[in-house]
């Protein structure tokens, strides 16, 4: 897999295609279409088939695929701009929920149940049959699903002083600081370690 997903929330995922927002130099994930589509199919959101038929369709059609992958980047920077507030202890600025919600009225979406494994759930569809907005709508429908949910106030975002990832904080006493404890928690402690070193040693 190219992508990693840590998140714990759909929409958080896709906010984390983009790496520390605060540095001059982003590192960016989504280059073109092909990403995108390459993140959709390891996210779980299109079939294998389902990848393979847009990649010839956006191939066939540059202007449809420059449109598409704007509309992306788009939705991309608004989820940044909700959830980093929200993350760093502020309210989502409300210019950017009526924006979620001019979204959400144009995604041509529809609910209905199934049961599943004796069990039953809740199945998000998209009516659209040409492009990713089967891709957008189940983006956006998690952030509606997110912020209307009691896990809200455990949005946090990476603790490191070179990660801006979000993620959502399951642990019991909510203490989570890192995106991953593997990667951003280890270089922290890892650094506090050399400087405590040179400090000793001054």
């Amino acid at each position: 897999m190219r992508f990693e997903f840590i998140a714990g929330a759909l929409c958080l995922e896709f906010a984390n295609t983009i790496h520390d927002l605060r540095a001059d130099d982003k590192e960016e994930e989504l280059h073109e279409i092909s990403d995108l589509l390459q993140w959709a199919k390891e996210a779980g959101l299109l079939s294998a088939a389902e990848h393979d038929r847009f990649s010839v369709h956006y191939k066939r059609n540059p202007r449809k695929a420059a449109a598409a992958f704007a509309k992306a980047v788009t939705i991309r920077d608004l989820l940044i701009s909700i959830f980093f507030a929200i993350a760093n202890g502020r309210p989502a600025p409300p210019e950017c929920l009526s924006k979620l919600n001019s979204a959400l009225a144009q995604s041509p979406g529809l609910l209905r149940v199934q049961k599943k494994s004796g069990r039953i759930e809740k199945e998000w569809t998209s009516t659209a049959s040409d492009g990713l907005e089967q891709v957008f709508f189940a983006i956006l429908t998690s952030t509606a699903d997110l912020l209307a949910s009691d896990r809200l106030g455990r949005i946090r975002e990476c603790a490191s002083a070179d990660c801006t990832w979000l993620f959502i904080d399951e642990s019991r006493n909510r203490s989570r600081r890192w995106c991953e404890m593997s990667a951003c928690g280890n270089r922290s402690k890892a650094r506090r370690h050399y400087q405590r070193s040179r400090a000793a040693q001054q």
